[in-house]
């Protein structure tokens, strides 16, 4: 994302590396003040709706704003947009062609 140009843009895993816990202190060295979350998943599913957004003291939403910053969320998974759903399409038909030419 930052070779993209999307210096203030920041990616963090439920259950890996990096965590919200490395991304944090990155957010505050900058001055960010206003954070937005989005999942980088095909389906906004439990994951987004829990984890990420809900109103739980352990939701990632509710760690930040306890570290003072201002959340909000954007709740549609990648699946819904138009150029990822080509691309898996594109992706899909490509391995089926391959399959068939065995």
């Amino acid at each position: 994302l930052n070779e993209l140009g999307y210096t203030n843009a920041y990616i963090f895993s439920v259950e890996g590396w990096p965590h919200l816990d490395t991304v944090t202190p990155q957010l505050k060295a900058k001055g960010i003040k206003n954070v937005t979350l989005m999942p980088l998943m095909m389906v906004a599913g439990d994951h987004a709706n829990n984890d990420m957004a809900g109103d739980e003291p352990d939701s990632f939403k509710s760690q930040l704003e306890a570290e003072g910053f201002k959340v909000s969320t954007y709740i549609h998974g990648l699946g819904e947009n138009a150029a990822v759903q080509k691309l898996f399409v594109e992706r899909a038909n490509e391995s089926w062609d391959a399959l068939e030419a065995k």
